[in-house]
Formats: C-alpha cells, sequence, structure tokens
C-alpha cells in the first residue's frame, strides 16, 4: 500500500493520527555510470528521431533502427534504472509503536512492535523480523547509523534473547532516541515478577484499574511462601490503557497468571446455589483457605477498591451450582499472559 494507505491502516488501527515518526532512507551512493548511460540512451533515442522523421540530416554512414534502439533501451535504460530504484527505495519508517517497511515495488507494510513473534540479526548485519502477517529483512549497513535504534527497540522488547524492559521513543530533529523508564519496583514483586518471565512474554505489575476478570476459569490456584496467591485463568480481559495493549481497544488474552501479592484478610463466604443468596456461611479466613477454590471455578464477578496502601478484592466464583464469595486485601497485582486472543467480549464487533 501507499504511504497513506499506512497512515489510514494506522489510523484505522490505533484511533489516531500517525505522528512522531522519522524516515530512514540507504545512504548508499547511486553509481555515476547508471546516469550516464541513461542520458546516452536518451541521445541515441532523440538521434533516431531526428533521423528518421529527416529533421536533421547527419553526415554519417549509420541507421539506427528500432530494434537496435530497443537493444540499447535494454542495456542502457533498463539496468541502470533498476540499480537506481534499488537504491532509492526500501526506506524504513519508524513510530512509536510500529515499523513500516517499503519493499521492491515501493509500497508499504505496516507492522506494530508488539505483533512482532521473531526476530533474528545475521553476521552480515542483516536484520530479519517475522510478525503475526508480515515478514521482512533489513540490511542495516545501508542505512543511517546502521539503523540501530531499531535494534535498541527490539532488545527491549526482549527479542534477541534478552528480558523484556520497559522504554520510551523521542523523535527529534537530529534522530530518534530511546529512554529506558526505571519504575521503582518493591523487591518483592520484582522477584515475583521475575520467577515468571520463563513462563510468559509479558509480564507487568500494577494497572490494577486496567485488569479484568470476568467469565474466566480457574485452572489452578497455588501460594509461594503462603502469602502470595497465584491463579492461573483460562483468560484475563485488559483495558485499551493497559501498556502491552497497542490494539486501543479491550483485549482478551490466552492462559494467563494473576500473582497477588502479600494476601491478607482472608473471607470466604458459601453463598449456596446459583440464583439463591440463600444459606451463607463462612467458610475461613485464612490464606490457606483459599486451597479449597476447585479446579474450573468460573470467576463471574471482580470488584478491585483502593485503599491507603492495599487494595482489597471482592471476587464472585461459580463452583457446579454453588457461589462463593471470596475477599482478600493485597498488596500489588502482576498479570503474565503470551499473546491478545481478540477484542473483549463487552466491545463492540
Amino acid at each position: 500500500m501507499s504511504l497513506n494507505g499506512v497512515m489510514r491502516k494506522y489510523l484505522k488501527k490505533t484511533k489516531r493520527p500517525l505522528s512522531g515518526y522519522r524516515i530512514y532512507k540507504q545512504k548508499v551512493k547511486i553509481k555515476k555510470k547508471a546516469y550516464l548511460a541513461v542520458f546516452l540512451f536518451f541521445m541515441a533515442a532523440i538521434y533516431h528521431l531526428l533521423e528518421r522523421f529527416n529533421i536533421v540530416d547527419f553526415d554519417i554512414n549509420f541507421t539506427m533502427t528500432e530494434r537496435f534502439l530497443a537493444f540499447l533501451a535494454a542495456i542502457l535504460l533498463v539496468v541502470p534504472l533498476i540499480h537506481i530504484h534499488l537504491r532509492t527505495g526500501y526506506k524504513v519508517l519508524l513510530t512509536h509503536d510500529a515499523i513500516v517497511m517499503q519493499n521492491l515495488f515501493k509500497q508499504y507494510r505496516l507492522m506494530f512492535i508488539a505483533d512482532i513473534t521473531k526476530a533474528k540479526l545475521s553476521k552480515k548485519n542483516v536484520l530479519s523480523v517475522r510478525g503475526k502477517r508480515h515478514k521482512f529483512k533489513i540490511k542495516m549497513p545501508n542505512y543511517e547509523d546502521n539503523l540501530n535504534v531499531v535494534k535498541d527497540i527490539l532488545n527491549y522488547e526482549g527479542h534477541f534473547k534478552q528480558k523484556k524492559k520497559p522504554y520510551k521513543l523521542f523523535f527529534e530533529v537530529e534522530g530518534v532516541e530511546i529512554q529506558e523508564l526505571t519504575p521503582s519496583i518493591d523487591p518483592t514483586t520484582r522477584r515475583l515478577l521475575e520467577s515468571f518471565l520463563d513462563d510468559y512474554k509479558h509480564v507487568t505489575p500494577g494497572f490494577i484499574d486496567d485488569v479484568i476478570l470476568f467469565n474466566s476459569i480457574i485452572e489452578k490456584v497455588r501460594f509461594i511462601e503462603e502469602r502470595h496467591a497465584i491463579f492461573y485463568l483460562s483468560h484475563i480481559d485488559l483495558k485499551a490503557d493497559y501498556p502491552e495493549n497497542t490494539s486501543f481497544d479491550a483485549q482478551k488474552t490466552d492462559p494467563a497468571v494473576v500473582i497477588f501479592q502479600d494476601v491478607s484478610h482472608v473471607e470466604i463466604f458459601s453463598l449456596g446455589k446459583e440464583n439463591h443468596d440463600t444459606d451463607v456461611q463462612l467458610l475461613g479466613t485464612s490464606i490457606a483457605t483459599l486451597r479449597k477454590i476447585s479446579k474450573t471455578a468460573t470467576i463471574i464477578e471482580t470488584n478491585f477498591k483502593k485503599l491507603d496502601d492495599r487494595i482489597s478484592t471482592d471476587m464472585i466464583i461459580l463452583q457446579s451450582s454453588k457461589k462463593q464469595r471470596i475477599r482478600f486485601v493485597f498488596k500489588e497485582i502482576i498479570v503474565g499472559f503470551n499473546e491478545f486472543k481478540g477484542r473483549s467480549w463487552f466491545e463492540k464487533k
């Protein structure tokens, strides 16, 4: 698609116009012989036209036929133009959250950074990038500063065997700068986060306002140090403002993990059968009571409330035909998942 088409697609996907971008052109030089060859062809073409229509009588015993002119076009025009085309194409456009690559036919392909599934850098510094729909190669030495900023971005995104780290891009007149974001994270939170990095592509603490636990099946509940509750869920929903969500619509994830750090003040009530909130019974008030949550229980409602330095949870789950209310307080939430599976149920189709 054209560059305008890319901008329209970006606007449709993100609900905001494309701004803050930089275009990288190949820095390779075009050989002077290419321009000279094109000049010689046009001189030969002018000679042919003047001779054919008897505009000028050249005192030369040579007649240029159309066949010979076509032969010259193949050598002096087509080959040099291909050479020029290859060295003026393959532009790379970089935005805050996407890479746009121009192909041989000077059409553009848009790939969001979050959609990159694999990136590989060869010994000759050729970058191969694969996304959900497209793939392309970039000869890094052919571009300004070897396109090092793209390599840095992929490093921060967790490719090239690096751990994923938060970052921010700044588009300046002189170029693009990348800055690592180092939020203050509690040592316990960091330790819990790092323990799940090998199992999940995205592991992020906080952003409780953007996490939705609804109609999720609890596959397993376990504990770390008898104070951190780990819920393995069939999926979660993350709102548009969640940092890993670049689609600007709430998204449903694949199987996910939710870590509740430093759980306390646990209360679990039995609410009786579905649609009948009778026979309310207190089942327990310790974190160990959470072990009574059976596999395949479904979360049908969750509410979070921020306190001074903690967060309270009020969760309704359905086990077989019986409902339970789970209340507890925790310090921090950590969410882990691998990929998004599409728009959430409450988004308009």
